[in-house]
């Protein structure tokens, strides 16, 4: 990477070429040194990602659903609420308390608990937990996914800032190559083409300036509304950028995905509390529901005395009710089950897809690097001294520059693009792979 130092060397040779010719090929022909991506300071990806995941509501309603859904796990769990019943039974006076010393006169006061048959409370408990983990699990995948989505933006924002600063350089170097060509015109030294032509690469570059900055007020949108912020929020300098390691092979990434990917552990979890839910309705369907009361007679005339009981919930109604409660129960499984054997098809596509991206621009990566930066340094050099001495027009050494510039331009392209790649691998896998 190296390189982009180097080319940086010979764009400001030009400018000196313009002026002073006999200081190009000794700023050109200086060794390369370590490239500087970016200024060191500025904003880092790790301070909005934090910044973004503390006040995004969709995380915090997230949140407060798996607090909720923790909360139903000791409801689910309890036995019914008892019952207290009164009752006053009179002769000839129906108003309450008439009549207690007549034969038949006595008060009641009882006590009913209703027990739901052995396992059905634990069955039901373990439905609310694993609701419960599959809640969590999407508060898991949201917090990967707005995870990616702001590195993503911020990989977007980079490029777009080094873009522009390369083209604002670019500008600079045509300015001062449009006014020697006028200056040139002006002594009859220079044909009014190449003024043209200047004026006509500026043109084109205050397009492509203009392109490219509204694709940033568009992605710092974009970044402001993950942050919960206005859109037009300012967003300062960013940090610079490196090139993370390359990802693992296909079946390793899928292994991982495979293992830790929330999306597939929220339908694991329903799955098995589809399971639960299956138990549970067959053994609601098999097993009554008993209940056992307690009451004192208080009798004025005659002695006190209890009665006891049992009660069982009969399933008279299975025809309609608990047969079609299994049916329900059983396709909600099958349903669940398809699901995820759907995601499971669709993730290893999608991690295919990424991956092939994050190659293809690593390998494009290194073709700029090792091949196409470096010969279009070489070209420029051999342009500016050709036009030192007369032998190429102005319009050659404009269309050396500009493929040099181009390449420079395309690295910072290609290295957004590899890293919101990974951005996207991380989120299918759960396993950071950016740095």
């Amino acid at each position: 990477m190296n390189v982009l130092r180097s080319t940086r060397r010979c764009f400001a040779a030009v400018l000196l070429a313009l002026f002073l010719p006999a200081s190009v090929a000794p700023i050109c022909a200086q060794p390369h040194s370590q490239t500087q991506h970016a200024p060191a300071g500025g904003v880092s990806l790790a301070s909005l990602i934090e910044a973004a995941l503390a006040v995004n509501p969709e995380i915090i309603a997230l949140k407060r659903e798996f607090d909720a859904a923790r909360a139903r796990i000791p409801q689910a769990k309890a036995l019914p609420d008892p019952m207290v019943s009164f009752s006053n039974n009179t002769v000839t006076n129906p108003v309450p308390f008439a009549g207690l010393r007549n034969d038949f006169s006595e008060i009641t006061v009882g006590f009913s608990q209703d027990f739901p048959w052995f396992g059905v409370r634990r069955l039901r408990s373990q439905v609310a937990d694993a609701e419960a983990e599959a809640k969590f699990q999407v508060y898991a995948a949201t917090v990967l996914r707005l995870t990616s989505e702001v590195k993503i933006a911020y990989y977007e924002l980079y490029y777009t800032d080094r873009a522009l600063a390369v083209l604002a350089r670019d500008k600079e170097i045509l300015d001062k190559i449009a006014q020697v060509a006028e200056a040139r015109y002006g002594v009859g030294k220079a044909q009014q083409v190449d003024v043209i032509n200047a004026r006509v690469e500026i043109t084109e570059l205050l397009d492509k300036q203009g392109m490219l900055e509204a694709k940033r007020a568009i992605t710092a949108a974009q970044l402001n509304q993950l942050l919960y912020r206005d859109p037009e929020t300012p967003i300062e300098k960013l940090a610079a950028v490196q090139m993370s390691p390359t990802p693992p092979p296909l079946e390793e990434l899928a292994q991982r995905a495979e293992a830790n990917a929330p999306d597939l552990k929220q339908l694991r979890h329903q799955i098995d509390g589809n399971n639960k839910s299956l138990r549970l309705a067959e053994r609601e369907a098999k097993y009554p529901e008993v209940g056992v009361n307690l009451t004192y007679h208080n009798r004025p005339l005659f002695s006190d005395y209890y009665t006891y009981g049992v009660t069982l919930r009969l399933p008279l109604y299975a025809a309609t009710k608990q047969r079609y409660a299994i049916k329900e129960q059983a396709a909600n499984l099958a349903a669940t089950q398809a699901r995820l054997d759907t995601n499971l098809s669709l993730l290893r596509y999608k991690l295919s897809e990424a991956r092939v991206r994050a190659t293809t621009a690593a390998r494009l990566i290194k073709l700029h690097e090792q091949g196409l930066i470096p010969q279009a340094t070489l070209a420029l050099e051999s342009a500016l001294a050709a036009y030192q001495v007369g032998q190429v027009e102005m319009l050659t050494l404009l269309t050396t520059l500009k493929r040099a510039l181009d390449y420079e331009t395309r690295y910072y392209e290609l290295l957004s693009d590899y890293q919101q790649a990974l951005a996207e691998l991380e989120r299918f896998t759960g396993v950071e792979l950016t740095r």
